[in-house]
C-alpha cells in the first residue's frame, strides 16, 4: 500500500466552493455599517435569469441553474461530474489538451526554497530512517523527501524543509516556503526552527494536557470536548456577519455583512474571503483576524476586468482564492481565468492565465484555457487548481505563466488512482495541501478524498468508498457526502459536508475521519441544517458550510457556513 504522505514542504490554504447565497442590505464595497446601516446602497443591474441574480423560488433561471433562496444558483443535484451545469457554453473544445503527459513537469520549478540551509532542526543527529525515499514520514520526524540526501534543493539531507532567511521575523511567507512564522526560531511551541507546522496528538487521550496539547478527555473520540489530536476543543463561536442577514456591509464583526457563499485563505494576519453572489457582486475581503473587521479590497458588480485598483476590477464567480503572502490568485469560474490581487494597496488585479474560452488547453499564461476553477492551493512555487468540469488536476506556474494538465484525463471520468494522466477523477472540487507535498482532493460527486503526490504524480484514495452516506471511520471504511472545502493544520485536514451541515477531521498519518461539529442526516436528503454556538456535535449546528481556512496563530479553523451568511470560528 502506497504511502498516504507526499515530498517536499510548504503551506495550508484553502479553498472551496459551489454555489449559495442571498440577497440582502447592500451597500457599496468600501461603505461601513455606520455609513449605511438601512441598507441603502445601490444595486448593480443583474441580467434576469443570470447566475446571482434574483429569482423567485420555483421560477425561471438560465439553463443549468436553479432558483434557491431567492438567487439563480449553480443546479448541483443534477450534476454528474463533469456535467457541470453552471459552464454550458463554449464545452466543445475538449480534446485540446497537449501536453497533457508530462505529469512530472510541476515539480522545484521555482526553487524558492533555495537558500541557506540555516534551520536543521534535527540538531546534526542522523537523519530519519527512511529520509531520501521520496516519501514523507511524518512520524519519524521528516517534514519533507525528495528522494535524495543532499543539500540546497529545498529539503535537505535530514529532511527538513529549507526555507527563506525571513523565517522567525513574525510574517507568514508561503513563498519562502514558510508554513507558519510566530515570531522565533525555536522548537516544540507548534511553529519549529524553520517555520513549519509541527506535529499533533503524539500524546493524545492520555489524559494529560502536555507538549502541544489544549485538551486531552482521556479518549481520542471527536465529536465531544477535545478533537482526536488534542488542538481543538470544538467549539464553535460567531466571528463575522449576523446570522440570516445577507449583504454587502463593511463593519467590524456582527456589524458586517455577507452574501453567504464564500471561499477563504489566511495570512498570519488576515483572512482573505471571496465573497460572491452578493446581490449581483462578487468581491474580495479582508478580514482581520484579531479585531473582525471586515474590508472590500477588490471587485464590485459582476463582469470581467482588471484594474490597478482592486475596487475598479471586476470578477464573475469567486471559485477559490490561495496566497504566497504577497499575492492573492483568485480562480474565476464565471470568466474562465485566474486572476492575481497584489495585496498591497491599492490592490491591483489582473488576469495571468486563461484566455476566457471554456476549454481545457494547457499553455501559457492567457494561451491556455481554463473551464472550471474549481479549487486552488499554493505549494513550493506552484498554483495548483481543479477543473471539476473536465475532471482533472491542474497547474499554473507564477514564474513563468505555464498552465499545464497534470492528473486525470480530460473529459474522463472515474475513480481510478494511478500516475499522472493515468488516474481518474469523478468531479475533483475542492483542495488543500498538508504542506508535505501531498494534495488532498474532495472528489465531490464520486464521494471520496483523493491524494495527489506533488513528487511522483500518485493520486490515490485517503477516505470514502464512493457511496454517498456519512459513516466515521479508518480510510475506505469511512462514508463521505459530497465533502466540499478543505484546510490542513499540517496533521490533519477538515472539510464540509455542504448537504450533512458538518464539519469533519481526517487523521493524516491514521486516514481516521471522524465528525468535529455539526449534526448530520446519516447521509441523507432533507437535511435542513440550523444555526447553534456551542461545543461538540451535539451542542451546534451549521447550515450549509463551504470554505475553510486554518490559521495558526490562534489555532482556528475558520468556516464560511454559507446558509447562515456568516464566518464562524471552531477552536
Amino acid at each position: 500500500m502506497r504511502s498516504l504522505i507526499g515530498p517536499f514542504s510548504l503551506f495550508v490554504s484553502t479553498l472551496a466552493l459551489v454555489a449559495f447565497a442571498g440577497c440582502g442590505d447592500s451597500a457599496d464595497p468600501g461603505t461601513t455599517a455606520a455609513d449605511d446601516e438601512a441598507g441603502t446602497g445601490t444595486d448593480e443591474d443583474c441580467s434576469v435569469g443570470a447566475q446571482g441574480c434574483p429569482c423567485t423560488d420555483g421560477g425561471s433561471c438560465d439553463m443549468g441553474l436553479v432558483c434557491e433562496m431567492n438567487v439563480c444558483v449553480e443546479d448541483e443535484s443534477s450534476e454528474q461530474g463533469s456535467s457541470d451545469s453552471t459552464d454550458t457554453t463554449d464545452t466543445t473544445d475538449t480534446t485540446d489538451t497537449t501536453d497533457t503527459t508530462d505529469t512530472t513537469d510541476t515539480t522545484d520549478t521555482t526553487d524558492a526554497t533555495d537558500t541557506t540551509d540555516a534551520t536543521d532542526t534535527t540538531g546534526g543527529m542522523n537523519p530519519p530512517p527512511n529520509c531520501g525515499d521520496g516519501q514523507v514520514d511524518l512520524d519519524e520526524g521528516e517534514q519533507c523527501d525528495d528522494g535524495n540526501n543532499v543539500d540546497n534543493d529545498g529539503c535537505d539531507a535530514s529532511c527538513q524543509v529549507e526555507v527563506g532567511n525571513a523565517c522567525g521575523d513574525g510574517v507568514l511567507e508561503p513563498g519562502e516556503a514558510e508554513e507558519c512564522d510566530d515570531g522565533n526560531t525555536t522548537d516544540g511551541d507548534g511553529c519549529s526552527a524553520n517555520c513549519q507546522l509541527e506535529q499533533l496528538g503524539a500524546s493524545c487521550g492520555d489524559g494529560s494536557v502536555q507538549d502541544l496539547e489544549i485538551c486531552d478527555d482521556n479518549n481520542t473520540n471527536n465529536g465531544d470536548t477535545c478533537n482526536p489530536t488534542c488542538n481543538l476543543e470544538n467549539t464553535t463561536a460567531l466571528f463575522v456577519g449576523a446570522p440570516g442577514v445577507p449583504g454587502l456591509v463593511d463593519g467590524v464583526g456582527q456589524n458586517a455583512r455577507l452574501g453567504g457563499w464564500c471561499v477563504l485563505t489566511a495570512d498570519n494576519d488576515y483572512l482573505w474571503v471571496g465573497d460572491s453572489l452578493n446581490n449581483a457582486h462578487a468581491v474580495l475581503r479582508r478580514v482581520d483576524v484579531l479585531t473582525g473587521e471586515v474590508l472590500t479590497v477588490a471587485g464590485g458588480g459582476l463582469g470581467d476586468q482588471d484594474a490597478a485598483i482592486g475596487l475598479n476590477a471586476q470578477f464573475s464567480f469567486m471559485e477559490s482564492v490561495t496566497t504566497d503572502g504577497q499575492t492573492l490568485w483568485v480562480g474565476d469560474g464565471g470568466n474562465h481565468k485566474i486572476k492575481a490581487v497584489d495585496l498591497s494597496p491599492p490592490y491591483a488585479v489582473a488576469t495571468v492565465a486563461g484566455s476566457g474560452n471554456n476549454m481545457v488547453a494547457d499553455g501559457v499564461g492567457q494561451g491556455a484555457s481554463l473551464a472550471g476553477v474549481r479549487a486552488m492551493t499554493y505549494y513550493d512555487g506552484i498554483v495548483y487548481f481543479l477543473d471539476g468540469q473536465f475532471s482533472v488536476l491542474r497547474s499554473y506556474n507564477p514564474q513563468n505563466g505555464e498552465v499545464l494538465t497534470i492528473a486525470g484525463q480530460v473529459g474522463q471520468q472515474g475513480q481510478t488512482d494511478g500516475f499522472g494522466n493515468q488516474a481518474r477523477f469523478i468531479s475533483p472540487r475542492y483542495m488543500a495541501s498538508d504542506n508535505s507535498g501531498m494534495l488532498f482532493i474532495a472528489d465531490t460527486n464520486g464521494n471520496k478524498i483523493r491524494t495527489y503526490n506533488v513528487l511522483d504524480t500518485y493520486v490515490g484514495t485517503f477516505a470514502g468508498d464512493g457511496t454517498a452516506g456519512y459513516v466515521d471511520a479508518v480510510g475506505t471504511m469511512a462514508r463521505v457526502h459530497r465533502p466540499r472545502g478543505m484546510t490542513s493544520d499540517g496533521t490533519s485536514i477538515y472539510f464540509s459536508e455542504f448537504n450533512q451541515h458538518t464539519i469533519r477531521q481526517g487523521v493524516i498519518a491514521t486516514t481516521s475521519v471522524s465528525t468535529n461539529v455539526g449534526q448530520h442526516c446519516g447521509g441523507g436528503g432533507n437535511c435542513q441544517g440550523g444555526y447553534q454556538e456551542g461545543q461538540g456535535t451535539a451542542n451546534t449546528q451549521l447550515r450549509s458550510p463551504v470554505g475553510l481556512a486554518f490559521h495558526y496563530p490562534s489555532n482556528t479553523v475558520y468556516v464560511c457556513d454559507a446558509g447562515n451568511n456568516v464566518i464562524r470560528a471552531l477552536n
